[in-house]
C-alpha cells in the first residue's frame, strides 16, 4: 500500500476512508490467503471466522453463524456452501427437528481447524507487531470509530448538512 494513488494524495482524501479501509482489507485478505496456503489450509481467509465458529460451536446452524459473526444470512450461507464444497463442513440432521440441518466439521475440517487455530495464534502475533509498527491498536480504534459513528452519524457531524 505504499504506492499512492489518486485518492491517497487528493486534497479530499479524508472523505474516502471507506475506500482506503477497503483497500487495506483486500491487502489483509490477500496476505491472509498466503498465510493459510503456507500452512496447508485449503479454504479462503474470508471463511476463517466461519470455520472457527463451527469448530468451537458444533453442531450449529447457518443462522447461528450469521448472528454470531454479525453477517447477513446470505454471506454466511455462501461461506458455508464453499466450505461444504471443499469438504471442510458437512450438513447433518438436527436430532431435535427433522426438518432442520446443522453444520459440523468433517474429519478433514477438524484437521484444518487444528492447523487454523495454531496459525491464528501466530497471525495474532504478527498483527501485534504491525500495531506496534503503526503505533495504534487498530481493532480498538476501529471499534471506537464504529461506536462513535453509531452515536453521531456523519450527516450530523457535517456543519452545513
Amino acid at each position: 500500500m505504499s504506492d499512492e494513488n489518486f485518492i491517497d494524495k487528493h486534497r479530499l482524501s479524508s472523505a474516502f476512508i471507506a475506500y482506503q479501509l477497503e483497500r487495506l482489507t483486500e491487502l489483509i485478505v490477500a496476505q491472509g490467503n498466503d498465510m493459510l496456503d503456507a500452512a496447508g489450509i485449503t479454504f479462503p481467509s474470508r471463511a476463517v471466522s466461519t470455520v472457527l465458529y463451527i469448530g468451537e460451536h458444533q453442531p450449529t446452524s447457518t443462522a447461528d453463524i450469521a448472528r454470531a459473526l454479525g453477517q447477513p444470512h446470505q454471506v454466511a450461507t455462501q461461506r458455508v456452501d464453499i466450505l461444504i464444497r471443499l469438504g471442510i463442513v458437512e450438513r447433518v440432521d438436527d436430532p431435535d427437528d427433522g426438518r432442520r440441518k446443522l453444520l459440523r466439521l468433517t474429519l478433514q475440517g477438524a484437521d484444518q481447524f487444528q492447523i487454523l487455530t495454531a496459525r491464528l495464534a501466530k497471525a495474532g502475533q504478527a498483527f501485534e507487531a504491525l500495531f506496534d509498527d503503526i503505533g495504534c491498536d487498530l481493532p480498538v480504534v476501529i471499534q471506537r470509530a464504529a461506536d462513535s459513528l453509531l452515536s453521531a452519524p456523519l450527516l450530523s457531524r457535517m456543519k452545513d448538512n
